[in-house]
């Protein structure tokens, strides 16, 4: 008796998905995928979020835990036909909203009720104001971007772009997409603090130009003017403002009376340490590969930017100093390189020591100049702090004339940090999320 031939199983449609484990498995359209980060973890890499497209042009969400996104991500490309099997369906999360229509728009009232939530990660469309951002022509740069946004006649948001956002829209800008001004930016999440509004991008976040597309057609519309200007894009690296010596009143002064919240800018201020603060500790261990701060998960280690199983760590300096300059008290933050040329001893030497290193307690009572780095990202609510890039012990009481010679360290590699209990990932990126965006940016929180 002939043996019947092998029966031909059919994939699954999305519609007839059943809840739990089985043998099915789906035909399906990889439309585009992101790394999906906890926001409430400083970033924490949790997994690869894809968007999938059937036949029936039903549309599904699928996800890749963090710990077997290595063995899959290689294999993955945006627009591919893709065969999924081995898979749980689980029921759709509160944070997925799957509609018709390409783009969730949001106006801004709804923007502001969203604000701080983290409940909804809406798409928005509006024109380009301004763009400010250091290396704004190297599309590999990945240093967090802030357009001025007008999403309505009347209303200018900010939209924080970092990571790999940051890197996109810089190549789009510098490829001749700026001749167009308006834009729908996907997947961005609503903030509020400084008393200004924010789009944070996402690892999620796309920027489409194409003027057929509806919402930018109806935008453009509204406007009732003219769109489609070359707007100015101003490089903060290019355009620093000139070393200044002042007090810590005039740091204060400075932030709080800027127009523009997106502003950098170095300084110079003399001050005495009254103490160097432990609520955060005074090191950090940081990613060999992009300096992040390494976090630590179960008994090893995890870069949450690098996302590698067989990464390596370096003990790395991270001070915060109270300083006082006679009138008014800060928070000075000083990185690796800084406390190295100031100590002449490694962090990893000092760490055997189980109270504050003897050579850190003993910087109290003694008097700096010091070289400060202005950031967006120090004056956020949770980061009132600022960065020192460059610091000295040869002071001149009677005369404050510093020498710029005579800063150690000059232009710092490391940037911001948190005053908070934790210690954001943004302090430990070599260049500023966010974040993020994170990420910045980020990173970032990022913001």
């Amino acid at each position: 008796m002939a043996s019947s031939a092998p029966a031909v199983v059919a994939p699954t449609s999305f519609d007839d998905l059943r809840l739990g484990r089985s043998a099915q498995f789906v035909v399906a359209r990889l439309l585009r995928f992101w790394d999906s980060r906890n926001i409430k973890k400083q970033g924490e890499f949790m997994g690869i979020t894809l968007l999938f497209l059937d036949q029936q042009n039903s549309v599904i969400h699928g996800f890749i835990p963090a710990a077997r996104s290595g063995h899959y991500r290689p294999g993955l490309r945006s627009g591919s036909i893709v065969k999924v099997s081995g898979f749980e369906v689980a029921r759709c999360t509160n944070m997925y909203k799957i509609t018709d229509n390409p783009f969730v728009i949001r106006k801004f009232e709804h923007l502001q009720a969203l604000a701080n939530t983290n409940l909804e990660l809406p798409d928005v469309v509006g024109m380009i104001r301004s763009v400010q951002g250091s290396d704004l022509k190297d599309a590999a740069v990945m240093t967090r971007v802030v357009v001025r946004f007008v999403i309505e006649p009347n209303v200018v948001v900010y939209l924080s772009l970092w990571d790999e956002a940051a890197a996109t829209f810089r190549g789009l800008i510098s490829s001749g997409e700026r001749a167009q001004s308006v834009m729908v930016v996907t997947t961005v999440n609503p903030k509020i603090f400084g008393g200004n509004f924010y789009l944070n991008s996402t690892p999620a976040t796309k920027f489409y130009f194409d003027v057929n597309i509806p919402a930018i057609t109806q935008f453009t519309a509204s406007l009732g003017g003219p769109v489609g200007e070359a707007f100015p894009c101003i490089d903060t690296k290019e355009s620093i403002k000139k070393k200044e010596h002042v007090s810590i009143r005039d740091l204060n002064k400075f932030i709080s009376t800027s127009d523009e919240q997106t502003q950098e800018a170095e300084f110079i201020c003399k001050a005495r340490v009254l103490e160097v603060l432990q609520q955060n500790g005074w090191s950090f261990i940081s990613c060999t590969g992009c300096s992040r701060k390494l976090d630590q998960s179960g008994n090893s280690l995890r870069c949450n930017r690098c996302v590698n199983a067989n990464v390596t760590g370096v003990i790395k300096y991270r001070v915060e100093l109270s300083v006082d300059d006679g009138n008014e008290n800060a928070t000075f933050v000083v990185f690796d390189r800084e406390m190295l040329s100031l100590i002449k001893k490694d962090a990893a030497t000092l760490t055997v020591e189980q109270q504050l290193p003897q050579c850190l307690g003993e910087l109290g009572g003694k008097e700096f100049v010091f070289q400060i780095h202005v950031t967006p990202f120090n004056f956020t609510p949770n980061h009132r702090t600022f960065t020192v890039c460059g610091i000295s012990d040869h002071i001149e009481p009677e005369t404050f004339n510093t020498k710029e010679a005579s800063i150690v360290g000059g232009e710092s590699g490391e940037t911001s940090a948190s005053a908070g209990a934790s210690v954001e990932g943004e302090a430990y990126d070599p260049n500023p999320t966010g974040g993020q965006v994170k990420d910045g940016n980020r990173k970032r929180p990022r913001e």
